[in-house]
């Protein structure tokens, strides 16, 4: 099999409910396109989806795989939203194949185990918001959860090629599988939206926010690495190693791209975009 279809999906706890006091607009759309990117998927029928999150269990220099039983949390964010909760159940065979694979190719990859492999890895918004819009598909699909590398904060121009290497070999492998998959790039985009925000406010951020939007639709690689990669300092983006991952995937191999929406409801952006395979 191959796959299936690949989105790109925002992990802010806020697009989780709509009805909640002081909501912005932007939220609440990017809440009912995520309930129709659900509907999608489920049409797809996934037998196994592929996760990467850059806010998970991660370690210093290596992507992770998480070699738990499955994952299982909460939405959280700042003492809010812990009701909307997930559990998955992980692939441990095909993760475990995968971790050999991607080591015979001398990929910078290790698996990871929290507590015991019987037990549930913990998870919290970054994996449990895209999750929670999945929580009811049909073919109640297995999951790989893969970690990007604490270095992508301080090296990430230096994680481009072996990102972009790691897409390529990841879709290789899953080709290699009887199953219908489908990829999920958990991410947000530039994070200095807003003066009083956490990381302040930079110019460049709209800019960069559009450049993603505008590659987003296209895969254009140029797009990706020399226009975005002198703004990256200053839009602080969670979601550009994952990006890179996508782009070394799919990048002219028969995928139609369409960005659903883009907006900015806090001091982050957030994007919603799916890739579908050309029949």
């Amino acid at each position: 099999m191959v796959v299936v279809g690949a989105y790109i999906l925002p992990h802010g706890a806020m697009i989780l409910d709509p009805n909640k006091d002081k909501i912005p607009k932007e939220a609440i759309d990017i809440h009912h396109a995520m309930i129709k990117m659900a509907k999608n998927i489920n049409d797809l029928k996934p037998d196994l989806i592929f996760l990467t999150t850059p806010h998970g269990i991660a370690l210093s220099n290596d992507f992770g795989i998480y070699m738990n039983k499955g994952g299982s949390g909460s939405a959280e964010w700042n003492n809010d939203y812990k009701k909307y909760k997930v559990q998955v159940e992980f692939d441990q065979e095909i993760s475990n194949e995968l971790i050999e694979y991607l080591l015979d190719k001398e990929t910078a990859i290790h698996g990871i185990a929290t507590f015991s492999l019987g037990v549930d890895a913990p998870f919290r918004w970054a994996e449990a918001v895209p999750l929670w819009f999945l929580r009811k598909l049909s073919t109640k699909p297995k999951y790989i959860i893969m970690s990007q590398p604490m270095r992508r904060h301080e090296e990430t121009k230096e994680l481009i090629l072996e990102t972009l290497t790691l897409g390529n070999d990841l879709r290789l492998f899953f080709e290699s599988l009887e199953k219908r998959v489908v990829v999920i790039i958990s991410a947000d985009l530039g994070h200095t939206h807003q003066t009083n925000g956490p990381f302040g406010f930079s110019e460049e951020v709209e800019l960069f926010d559009k450049l993603m939007e505008k590659w987003a639709g296209t895969l254009d690689e140029k797009l990706l690495i020399k226009k975005a990669v002198p703004k990256l300092d200053e839009a602080l983006c969670c979601g550009y190693i994952g990006f890179i991952l996508l782009q070394g995937m799919l990048n002219g191999k028969g995928f139609t791209p369409e960005v659903i929406t883009r907006a900015t409801p806090s001091y982050y952006g957030m994007m919603i975009a799916q890739y579908t395979k050309n029949e």
